[in-house]
């Protein structure tokens, strides 16, 4: 959807709810994000020019089967029960699909104050100090043992099926299948074949955000959370898996010289770090870290190709590249290959 046409869309969205002489003030999307379909916005009373409400806005793709990371409504009971919780999510203020605003399903969210820490290319509000990046990595770890430690079988019972893990390694053939070159198709292979040599070891089954990570993490101008977003690939699964997103996004081991995460802690202490706050032994990690390197180059592959193509232009996913061998590599020193 283009922004004039989201823009007109919102602006009869704005009247209908907020009154007559609505504008739409600041409609964009955000650096650092590079899904799409979320936009940052203020609602404001023309003729006093006063905001009336800032909020975000996540679309499902129009046209796109709405299931999983596609079907943006699935959050919302989700987001709803751990906000009575206490748990620092971003509050929802409207939700719904197909109406008379828009052709497709759409959730806004109040605006927060705070900048996410994204991790390749940090704010230059961000004191890049060990200590003050280590703190936020730390506030991460603290979230996501939160979100594990969540009694799921209590208050989200009848949310989601536990994910098959099964089928977890071969769901992204068709993805390697698109790699945008034949190289990064062929190491992709070579971790395949050993991810599958191996069952998937025990882990504790509960909710999993998915993309727990400190550029989906709003923090305060002091560097405490605001709140933690995105939560579009969440579900009920492995939570080994969930922590091994982390830490793979988090070690320098995974990418390239010229374009890494910051991040002073090493793998080993981020792990300790998590069994500190949830005392579980972490048993098996190494082949969920190996799967979470995988899918994240895997998924680039097909993001390098589709910008090259022109169809999803993003010169990011070029910068994300330059660690594919590395991180193929890495996937295979952790499953002993």
């Amino acid at each position: 959807m283009e922004l004039d046409e989201l823009r007109e869309r919102l602006t009869r969205f704005a009247a209908a709810h907020y009154g007559p002489g609505q504008i739409i003030h600041g409609l964009g999307g955000f650096s650092g994000s590079h899904g799409g379909l979320t936009f940052g916005f203020e609602i404001r009373e023309a003729a006093r020019d006063t905001c009336t409400a800032a909020l975000v806005i996540r679309l499902s793709p129009v046209g796109v089967r709405r299931a999983s990371n596609t079907d943006v409504l699935r959050q919302v009971p989700l987001l709803q029960t751990l906000a009575a919780h206490g748990f620092p999510v971003p509050p929802i203020r409207h939700h719904g699909a197909d109406d008379e605003f828009f052709p497709t399903a759409y959730v806004m969210f109040d605006k927060l104050p705070g900048h996410s820490f994204i991790v390749w290319e940090p704010d230059a509000s961000f004191d890049l100090g060990d200590a003050a990046v280590g703190g936020l990595w730390r506030q991460a770890i603290g979230l996501v043992a939160r979100v594990h430690q969540f009694d799921w079988q209590r208050h989200l019972g009848d949310w989601e099926k536990p994910l098959d893990m099964s089928r977890e390694v071969t769901r992204w053939d068709p993805v390697l299948e698109k790699a945008a070159e034949a190289q990064w198709k062929a190491l992709g292979e070579g971790v395949r074949a050993l991810l599958l040599a191996t069952p998937p070891p025990p882990s504790p089954l509960g909710l999993m955000h998915g993309d727990c990570q400190p550029g989906n993490i709003l923090f305060d101008a002091r560097g405490d959370v605001v709140a933690l977003l995105d939560w579009e690939l969440s579900g009920i699964g492995p939570q080994y898996y969930d922590l091994a997103w982390l830490i793979m996004i988090g070690d320098r081991a995974n990418w390239h010289a010229d374009w890494y995460a910051h991040n002073p802690l090493t793998p080993d202490e981020m792990i300790e770090e998590y069994v500190r706050l949830t005392g579980r032994d972490c048993a098996g990690l190494a082949w969920y870290r190996a799967l979470a390197g995988y899918k994240m180059a895997t998924i680039t592959g097909l993001y390098v190709r589709l910008h090259r193509e022109g169809k999803r232009p993003d010169a990011a996913w070029e910068k994300m590249a330059l660690a594919l061998p590395a991180m193929y590599g890495h996937c295979r020193a952790l499953l002993g290959g």
